[in-house]
């Protein structure tokens, strides 16, 4: 940043329109440096079509072709590496489809260096300076990243909670907690673009990812060479013995039967099985030192074997995530004394025993369950309950979540929980219970009235689609001291909201806003009026009605989402004025028809427009044109699938970012992908230049200006 200074000084203030333009790879300088007059450029990888001219322009034959497929998704539309495989094949006496094929089972060797070939010797060079850049613990998380299959989409927090249980996230810095180093890694490995967001949550965090498929095999072979991962005890990927691995991934998909010895397992610290564990269980009784247990994937994973892994009760096992068909949690899990993360979203648990939550050292619990109906009738059970909660022994911080129908439950222990940071509650509706919205309101008070470290953020999700309309609305809260208003910063009530809850006049401190009316009025909007700290706010609605977003609104908002699920329907009014900080706007509906009159040019700080990908492609026309005629040229973003509150609930349907568009109308294929192998000019000397540059996962290209006026992409 220290020669960004100097250059760009340089320019300041010399009347000429000067112009410098920066490409990098890391997202931190490009924000840096297109701070101000300047403007970001993402460049995209190809598309399926213009992969396959790059690789097999040459070559082209139906055989090659058909046995090409997954030798390109490993290129995940890189030119670098299209271009290097190509080369490979020119250099071969004969390109078979077979040859296409082991190359593709090969490739890691040629990306490290061992058996690797000339052809490669670039893109080697790219991806070797991207993995030296990272030591120590940071590397630890970086080589992680092997253990999942390749393009498998990973969520940001689970791939923490792991990290977390291994001991991947320690720092010398002793005034730094664990929790934050593990995050920084994380926002290290999105900044230099070696593992890419697939979806983000409202506001803004990366919620699900993937190693780029080119990193992720050169990882992989790295993680296999240096016996960080194993495959199988004898991996044949490596010319290497994998024993004492410390980590054992089992892909059904990629693996013969194998036996494993103690001693080959003896160092294993995590299990992770994709597809049908077959014999794969029985090797974690050899795992004296496991810590991470992730069965999420294996689909042949059942109750008999749910209550041999609590029965051998693995002393140092902090993480444990479930799937398959698990119906019932033994017991007998109170013997899994360290565990930490419990996450049952992927089974069919729906009674949860009483030990599942008294564990001491447990902090997160995932899944959508009751207290087991024997449970609540024990009073010396609940008792111990209460005690281990008031007394603090409890680490519960997140219970994500729980269903309440009105019984004693959940509901009547929230307040208890002292450290409890985030809750997710289902309401199922029962006749009869006069007291339920009384209980529920007094449950949410308690939460968010206890002490909470100022650095620490508390959510809410309340769910009560099954229930009435007025349910949700009729929710209240005590009225607050002026002195101490509720601890709450993120609130999502999915649900039909006739009015907004009396209690939302007391959130001043809400940062995060998800609801769902049926209908979205003017009425809820002003509602929202004294929620000054509000920074990310999501409407979900069937319809809108003459809503406005006047001057002077919202101030500190600095992402706006709407999910329209009518078609043909106004779009709001922005007044010239409102909405002064907003960096992102998303206008989620198929029937959206040009630019609705919305004024975009008002929003000063708008970075990024998203639109559903359904739309027209006249409607991305106009999109794309607006943002051209913006001063800051904002990204013009096309998402597939919605998720409505990006709920814990399993099933649900996650957001897919589509391939983003820059601001300057770029020709796109029909599938939404970038066409820009038509512009690429490879024969002349500065291609491999160009090339070495976008053979990272994402390059940018920052245009930063010190003119009065932004220049155009045709000039730059």
């Amino acid at each position: 940043m220290d020669q960004w200074r100097i250059i760009s000084s340089a320019f300041e203030n010399n009347g000429t329109g000067s112009r410098i333009l920066l490409t990098t790879t890391i997202q931190s300088v490009t924000n840096r440096c297109s701070h101000g007059n300047g403007y970001v450029y993402q460049m995209n990888t190809l598309g399926k079509e213009d992969s396959e001219e790059l690789a097999f322009s040459v070559l082209r034959s139906p055989e090659l072709e058909n046995h090409s497929e997954s030798l390109l998704g490993k290129c995940d539309g890189l030119p670098l590496a299209l271009v290097s495989v190509s080369d490979y094949l020119k250099s071969s006496t004969e390109a078979t489809g077979e040859l296409c094929a082991k190359l593709c089972r090969d490739l890691g060797s040629h990306l490290t260096g061992n058996h690797g070939h000339d052809n490669f010797s670039e893109l080697r060079k790219v991806l070797l300076g991207n993995y030296d850049s990272f030591s120590g613990s940071a590397l630890s998380c970086l080589l992680y990243l092997g253990i999942f299959p390749n393009n498998h989409p990973l969520r940001k927090k689970v791939l923490i909670r792991r990290w977390l249980a291994e001991g991947y996230a320690r720092s010398d810095d002793p005034w730094r907690s664990e929790e934050d180093t593990a995050d920084d890694n994380f926002s290290n490995l999105i900044d230099q673009n070696i593992i890419q967001p697939v979806d983000t949550r409202n506001n803004s965090e990366v919620k699900t990812c993937k190693t780029h498929g080119i990193m992720h095999e050169f990882l992989l072979n790295r993680s296999l060479a240096k016996r960080f991962i194993t495959t199988s005890p004898h991996d044949p990927r490596v010319g290497i013995n994998t024993t004492n691995s410390r980590h054992l991934s089992v892909d059904a998909a990629k693996q013969t039967k194998c036996m494993a010895s103690d001693e080959e397992l003896s160092r294993v610290r995590s299990l992770t099985i994709f597809g049908d564990a077959g014999d794969a269980i029985s090797y974690l009784h050899k795992c004296n030192l496991i810590r991470v247990l992730d069965l999420q994937e294996c689909s042949d994973l059942n109750d008999n074997h749910l209550k041999r892994i609590c029965v051998l009760s693995p002393w140092h096992l902090k993480y444990l995530n479930l799937g398959g068909n698990i119906s019932e949690l033994p017991r007998s899990i109170e013997g899994l004394h360290c565990l930490e993360t419990l996450d049952l979203r992927e089974t069919e648990i729906k009674f949860l025993p009483i030990e599942g939550i008294m564990l001491p050292h447990l902090a997160h619990l995932f899944g959508k369950f009751m207290l087991h109906k024997d449970d609540l009738n024990n009073v010396k059970k609940i008792s111990k309950l209460l005690k281990l909660f008031s007394s603090n022994k409890s680490n519960l911080q997140t219970l994500a979540g729980f269903i309440t129908d009105g019984r004693k439950g959940f509901l009547q222990l929230i307040g208890h929980m002292k450290k409890l940071r985030k809750v997710k509650i289902w309401c199922r509706h029962v006749e009869g219970s006069s007291n339920y919205i009384a209980d529920l309101s007094k449950a949410i008070q308690e939460f968010t009235k206890a002490p909470i470290d100022m650095d620490r953020v508390r959510s809410l999700s309340i769910d009560s689609e099954e229930y009435c309309e007025k349910f949700l609305s009729s929710l209240d809260l005590e009225p607050c001291s002026e002195y101490s208003k509720y601890h709450l910063s993120s609130l999502k009530i999915h649900g039909k909201l006739l009015r907004l809850p009396p209690f939302f006049t007391s959130l001043s401190g809400l940062i995060d806003l998800c609801i769902t009316p049926a209908t979205l009025t003017q009425d809820h909007l002003s509602a929202l009026i004294n929620l000054n700290r509000l920074l990310y706010l999501k409407l979900i609605a069937d319809k809108l009605e003459n809503l406005e977003i006047k001057h002077g609104a919202l101030l500190s908002l600095r992402r706006l989402c709407f999910v329209v699920k009518s078609v043909a329907l106004a779009q709001p009014k922005i007044e010239q004025g409102a909405l002064p900080n907003l960096v992102s706007l998303q206008l989620l509906c198929q029937g959206l028809v040009g630019l609705s009159g919305i004024e975009i040019r008002h929003l000063k700080n708008l970075k990024e427009v998203t639109i559903d990908s359904g739309v027209t492609a006249q409607t991305r026309q106009d999109w794309e044109q607006a943002a051209k005629n913006h001063p800051n040229r904002p990204r013009v973003l096309l998402l597939g699938k919605v998720d409505p509150v990006e709920s814990e609930e399993p099933g649900r349907p996650c957001a897919i970012r589509g391939r983003g568009k820059s601001s300057i109308g770029q020709e796109s294929s029909e599938d939404g992908s970038d066409s820009s192998l038509k512009r690429m000019r490879l024969a002349e000397p500065s291609s491999s230049s160009q090339l070495q540059v976008t053979g990272h996962p994402h390059p940018v290209v920052v245009a930063a200006t010190e003119a009065a006026s932004q220049p155009s992409m045709a000039n730059l």
